[in-house]
């Protein structure tokens, strides 16, 4: 006989009472979990809305730097503007401003300016955002602007014959490229290397100032293998512009006379390291370390120092050499090919190059950095010295249109 199913109220409350029990541990977890998909939802949206905003406030002030160097080729007189909108929606508003910073040279035909770009909340005067840029603008339409390009190139014993030979032209098609295309350029040729027997740094002006893409490009190794100066094996590129330095090289009727510049920019090609050399090599580097043991530059001449780090490139970038020489405001910027590949090497060489360009990598820490520790991107290039000089006439490009207003 089958037997038929009953209904038992004390099973059903049993039942009812576990999944009310269930129901009861799991909903503070589930309101947990809800909570927190909304809060990264949230999270996510403000992260967009801010990145929107910072981008926004960034492109203002790239167009605050545009806007300045248009108005100063038209007026010679500009020296900024106020804050400006430059354009609104339902829920904010964009404006930029120019701020003048002083003039740089004694003819007042450059200028350090800052393009300061700026995000409101619509009827807010306090901003979201704000992104400065900082800058120099240069007045070419008159006939007073001077561009001084200083081509510096390695030539120690790592150079060897073919990248030497990889090298030159590179920089010749970066002069010739300056000269057409710069009216008022004058470029000039500077090797250097140190003896690897008494350690003594040296520089060689090879060709000095000139507008003749012919006198510019004709020129041969002075240092390094293939050279009759065999024996200056080693490099270290902070020592020989130091004995630039206090040569007094810029000074009027000297190797590299800077009477009348307006505008200084340094393009250096090295293989030069940051640190961490190969074993058996001393000091070859791009900065000055402590550790560099005293002898490598006692036979340099009484008075011989160095300046400590990336303080010989910081000197030029200020324009502290250039004011000791007589040229008070004048300031330098510098654009870096190196083809060492030690990742020490390169974040020393993109301490070295001026902000712009497309390299976006590790930087050296270098606080004394007038143009900013740290800030990308930088122009720096690291390559071979064959690939060169495509990558160096895209960065002289930027340099002659951002930075020199042509």
């Amino acid at each position: 006989m089958k037997k038929l199913h009953t209904y038992d109220k004390n099973t059903e409350a049993k039942d009812s009472g576990f999944i009310l029990a269930s129901l009861v541990f799991f909903m503070p977890l589930v309101i947990i979990l809800s909570t927190l998909v909304i809060g990264y939802a949230l999270q996510a949206y403000q992260t967009t809305i801010r990145q929107e905003y910072i981008k926004q406030a960034q492109l203002a002030s790239v167009t605050a730097m545009e806007f300045a160097k248009e108005q100063y080729e038209l007026d010679v007189s500009y020296t900024g503007t106020p804050e400006t909108t430059l354009y609104e929606t339902d829920l904010y508003v964009v404006k930029y401003e120019v701020v003048h910073k002083g003039f740089t040279n004694p003819s007042n035909t450059q200028q350090d300016i800052q393009g300061v770009g700026r995000v409101y909340k619509k009827g807010s005067l306090t901003p979201l955002y704000t992104r400065e840029i900082q800058g120099k603008i240069t007045y070419t339409s008159g006939s007073a602007a001077s561009i001084k390009f200083i081509f510096i190139v390695d030539n120690s014993g790592s150079m060897s014959t073919s990248e030497w030979l990889d090298s030159k032209g590179t920089v010749d098609a970066s002069i010739n490229y300056v000269l057409d295309n710069v009216p008022t350029a004058e470029v000039a040729v500077v090797q250097y290397g140190t003896n690897t027997y008494n350690y003594e740094h040296k520089y060689d002006v090879t060709i000095p100032f000139t507008s003749d893409k012919s006198t510019a490009t004709t020129w041969d190794r002075r240092y390094g293998p293939g050279s009759t100066a065999y024996y200056d094996l080693q490099d270290h590129l902070p020592a020989s512009l130091a004995r630039m330095r206090l040569d007094s090289v810029y000074g009027p009727y000297d190797e590299l006379d800077l009477s009348g510049a307006t505008d200084i920019q340094y393009v250096i090609f090295t293989d030069g390291w940051g640190d961490g050399l190969p074993a058996g090599h001393c000091c070859s580097f791009l900065k000055k370390y402590p550790s560099e043991p005293s002898s490598w530059y006692s036979n340099n001449g009484s008075g011989f120092s160095v300046l400590s780090g990336h303080g010989e490139i910081n000197a030029l970038k200020d324009g502290s050499v250039f004011n000791d020489d007589g040229y008070p405001g004048l300031t330098a910027q510098f654009t870096i090919l190196n083809i060492n590949n030690d990742d020490t090497a390169k974040e020393v060489s993109a301490a070295i190059a001026s902000p712009g360009g497309t390299w976006t990598g590790a930087v050296d820490s270098n606080p004394g950095d007038p143009e900013g520790d740290g800030i990308l991107p930088r122009r720096f290039i690291s390559t071979t010295l064959s690939a060169g000089p495509t990558e160096i006439i895209s960065l002289l490009e930027e340099i002659i249109e951002e930075e020199l207003n042509i």
